[in-house]
């Protein structure tokens, strides 16, 4: 067990009016869901957003990851997932934001998880597919007839899993996936904390071994090399966003010796710190935001 840390980038909570009795969730336009939709500064969420952009030009970046604004893109972000907008302009689409706890049911591999590309392009008929649910749910959610409430649940669920039958072409999501999404995702949120595969082996209730024989089939590595990634992802957030020095950073993740933390991102992004810090700002310009 490591000392837990708040990284200091800024963190949104959904801030739209909710309706009384809602748990957080809200759809519309990107004006109307606010201005931090189209930030310019890198930035993080507390809540699962849906983007899907109908024009626009620019880039969208994604942890780091630059991805050309075109029609028919739909992006899935996970709350803590870091980004911002480059050059754009006249993007137009729809924004649909929630809170894990809106879901009907529990949502087993349908939520996005680390390491994965948060961007779905679609094409002929799958435009068609998402954007009638997605007028179902802006429907319910404007109208507010009795029951949109379970409405809204029961439109996002499917959401989900259409969105989960486009990725995978197949219509069902191995059961092991429940167990590998909520591996991942405690990763996402405590690796600053904890870095045992043991450890998070016990809060998802399987053996080490067993979680290890998961992840190899649906992720094609090893739970270790999942912790090792999020952290230097959590690095990189750090190293780009922040004006805290290398040794900062390596204290603010708990590595006792900042040269051994230089060699593990090294390692496991073929950069060192400081070159990574001048490479990505210099390559998108990065500005603090507030």
């Amino acid at each position: 067990m490591v000392r837990p840390v708040s990284p200091p980038i800024p963190l949104h909570e959904i801030e739209v009016p909710v309706p009384s009795g809602l748990s957080p969730f809200a759809i519309g336009t990107f004006d109307e869901i606010g201005s931090f939709t189209r930030a310019r500064f890198p930035h993080r969420h507390d809540f699962y957003e849906i983007l899907y952009l109908t024009g626009g030009s620019g880039l969208h970046i994604v942890d780091f990851e630059p991805y050309e604004i075109e029609p028919n893109s739909l992006y899935v972000l996970a709350p803590g997932q870091v980004h911002f907008w480059k050059d754009t302009s006249l993007i137009g689409g729809r924004v649909l934001v929630f809170a894990e706890e809106f879901l009907l049911v529990h949502p087993g591999g349908l939520l996005p998880a680390p390491g994965g590309s948060p961007l779905l392009r679609l094409t002929g008929e799958q435009v068609g597919l998402i954007e009638r649910v997605l007028d179902d749910l802006d429907r319910e959610y404007h109208t507010r007839a009795p029951g949109y409430a379970t409405m809204l649940q029961a439109h996002l669920h499917i959401l989900l899993v259409l969105i989960q039958r486009l990725r995978q072409d197949r219509p069902q999501v191995p059961a092991s996936s429940s167990i590998v999404w909520q591996f991942t995702r405690l990763v996402s949120k405590h690796v600053l904390a904890e870095r045992s595969v043991s450890a998070y082996a016990d809060r998802v209730g399987v053996t080490a071994g067993h979680l290890t024989d998961l992840v190899r089939a649906a992720l094609g590595t090893t739970p270790g090399a999942v912790i090792r990634a999020a952290l230097a992802l959590e690095a990189k957030r750090l190293l780009a966003q922040t004006e805290l020095s290398v040794v900062q950073i390596a204290h603010r993740l708990a590595f006792e010796d900042p040269s051994y933390f230089g060699r593990f991102f090294k390692r496991e992004t073929g950069a060192s710190p400081g070159d990574f810090r001048r490479e990505i700002r210099e390559k998108y310009q990065i500005a603090r935001g507030g």
